[in-house]
């Protein structure tokens, strides 16, 4: 047996016998680069440019003499060679060694599926996905790794979909999209692959790339606009490796004069300086404030985005309406901290947070030591830096193709702002701006998956089971899919349609799907959880409310009902009582309410609010009503009508 090299994942040597044995990391560095060059050999000037680019030639070549004889010795001690040396080349020895590269390299598929499967397995983590490098050409060069693994898991991908046939096919053709999809958002291929129908089967590699308006369109029986062709011609282009640039050839005048109109400000960001969640001074606050101003300089060199400078961030955090301050100075993101303590665990929590309509498109939580924070600072600083600037830029170029339509997104924003309330007036305001949205512009997925949603609220506020509303819904959420601006919406309301029309094992696919989408959007959370309890998992259930509630500490009500409603299912009704008295609007939940109380004992509470929930709703029936809700399990519904009836209903 031979030595093992493992560079996907965990980055470490293998003796023969399995175990992990000591070896320099630069020097497995080397031996990772020379396993991923046919050549196996590569010269001394290029191995210290890779290793070492921010010092002059003479010091690199220094420091790689130095890591060679540290390497030697090493070898020397295991007994085997795995790169040899002469004065002008390094060379790799892979008699003596191996590495799961060459099993990647040396593989020649035979069966189209069969090679996916590997390749999803294989690419279960990343390469050198343990490492962190900060050194500018050894990361470009695990970029370029990761790029070709990514290319190769692509290619695979496109060979199997003709192929697919059984359920077992189109589950990992679903797989492997959404594997591609989350490195590389921006692949049209990929996400019209991803828009297709969860129940639906996969199209053949013919109808889903197909050039042609009828294919590309025509399930939304809408014509598209001349930008959306312009992005069908960016699909296609890409097939072609030959072909000329989009940008050279083949682009309307119409859309060349939109392009050349149209101009994106710069977004602007503010990271405001870490609040105390915890009692009395925090002893790291001085440390974390600091850390963001940091991050709040190091961003100030880029050009995708405009820095706050720290000392107006600091007097817009002290500021008594954020909100207001915010607004005037037209800015478009907030890295909101604050410092938090758990177990004796201080950490410092980072949302980001999209102003025009309050959505968190991105959290963390980051472990802060006074012994450890002077090494994490500025390791903690680079992460915040890098994953702030990969999520503006993301949802820059997701908003792009709407603000080209202001008036558009003008309504699309109205409508949201009503959707916060739970009313049915606000619901329908809510319908009617979403409406107008599609109006301006028909292919505003953002508006379509609206609108489902307010036929979906309209369902379960109104009480009454009216199935037309949540066709609607399931019709809308598909077109929201299909216009593919913004899947995490549409797949987030098809999986509360198909929940409210009874389909609770694809309302938890479809919702599990858009939280892997899109992990720290806490809307999608929230309604992961709902389908969650449902599903009689309400201890799962619970456990999302609450991660919801964390990426969005100021929640809407729905959020606190859904805590209740896990609670009560649990039998924790104090506890369901405490989420629905935290409600802006605690009526909302007057049935539950006095279900709660009835199962504590307390009748006459229990009775006031059944009177109250008479008010709003006269010809509530409970088994009319258990009829239509979905739960999974026949417990769930008769803990539910126990209450009720103990209740008074």
């Amino acid at each position: 047996m031979t030595f093992r090299l493992l560079t996907f994942g965990d980055f470490r040597l293998l003796d023969p016998s399995g175990n992990s044995v000591s070896f320099p990391e630069k020097g497995l560095f080397i031996l990772a680069y020379l396993f991923s060059i046919p050549e196996r050999t590569q010269s001394r000037s290029t191995v210290s440019r890779l290793l070492w680019d921010r010092v002059d030639p003479a010091h690199a070549y220094t420091n790689l003499r130095k890591t060679l004889s540290r390497i030697e010795a090493r070898q020397q001690e295991l007994g085997h060679r795995f790169i040899e040396t002469t004065a002008f080349d390094i060379k790799l020895h892979d008699s003596s060694i191996q590495s799961d590269l060459v099993e990647l390299q040396t593989r020649t598929p035979s069966d189209a599926i069969d090679d996916l499967r590997f390749l999803i397995g294989f690419f279960e983590r990343s390469f050198l996905e343990s490492t962190d490098v900060t050194n500018n050409n050894l990361s470009a060069w695990i970029k370029q790794q990761r790029d070709r693994h990514l290319a190769r898991l692509r290619e695979s991908l496109m060979e199997a979909i003709p192929r697919a046939s059984s359920a077992a096919d189109i589950a990992l053709i679903k797989d492997a999209a959404l594997r591609v999809f989350q490195h590389d958002p921006d692949d049209e291929m990929v996400v019209t692959l991803l828009a297709e129908p969860a129940e639906g089967k996969v199209r053949t590699a013919r109808n889903i790339f197909h050039p042609q308006k009828e294919t590309s369109w025509g399930e939304l029986k809408l014509g598209p606009d001349a930008h959306a062709l312009n992005v069908v011609r960016k699909v296609f282009a890409k097939q072609r490796q030959s072909a000329p640039a989009p940008t050279q050839v083949g682009i309307d005048r119409a859309q060349a004069k939109e392009d050349k109109a149209f101009r994106r400000a710069v977004p602007r960001l503010v990271l405001l300086p870490p609040v105390e969640s915890v009692t009395g001074n925090h002893p790291m606050l001085p440390f974390a404030d600091a850390l963001i101003e940091d991050v709040t300089i190091g961003l100030c060199s880029l050009t995708s985005v405009s820095v706050v400078a720290p000392y107006t961030a600091a007097q817009i955090g002290r500021h008594s309406d954020k909100a207001d301050a915010i607004s005037k100075h037209s800015i478009s993101y907030v890295l909101d901290t604050r410092l938090t303590e758990n177990d004796a665990q201080r950490a410092l929590f980072v949302q980001l947070i999209y102003f025009a309509n309050d959505e968190v498109i991105w959290a963390d939580r980051y472990n802060i030591e006074r012994d450890s924070l002077a090494v994490q600072r500025r390791q903690i600083a680079q992460r915040i830096s890098m994953t702030i600037t990969g999520q503006i830029e993301r949802n820059e170029l997701a908003r792009e193709y709407f603000e080209r339509r202001p008036t558009a997104y003008h309504h699309y924003l109205l409508g949201q702002r009503h959707l916060k309330h739970l009313g049915l007036p606000d619901i329908r305001r809510a319908r009617r701006e979403f409406r107008a949205s599609l109006h301006d512009s028909p292919y505003f997925s953002p508006a379509l998956s609206g609108i489902a949603r307010t036929y979906s609220r309209e369902w379960l506020i109104t009480a009454r089971g009216d199935g037309e509303l949540l066709k609607e819904a399931e019709k809308h959420a598909h077109q929201a899919i299909e216009a593919g601006q913004d899947m995490v919406a549409g797949y987030r309301e098809l999986g509360v349609a198909k929940l409210l029309l009874g389909g609770i094992d694809e309302s938890v696919e479809a919702l599990e799907l858009a939280e892997t989408l899109s992990p720290h959007y806490a809307d999608v959370v929230a309604d992961y959880a709902d389908t969650l309890v449902h599903a009689s998992q309400p201890r799962q259930a619970l456990e999302k409310i609450e991660k919801a509630i964390d990426l969005n500490p100021l929640c809407p009500d729905v959020y606190l009902w859904t805590g209740a409603g896990a609670s009560y299912c649990l039998e924790e009704y104090d506890q369901a009582l405490s989420y629905i008295n935290r409600m802006a609007d605690p009526g909302l939940a007057n049935r539950l309410s006095a279900a709660s109380w009835a199962m504590l004992g307390n009748l006459k509470r229990a009775r006031s609010f059944v009177r109250k929930a008479r008010e709003t709703h006269p010809d509530f029936d409970v088994d009319a009503w258990l009829a239509v809700v979905p739960l999974k399990e026949q417990w769930q519904k008769d803990h539910y009508r126990d209450g009720l009836r103990r209740a008074g209903f």
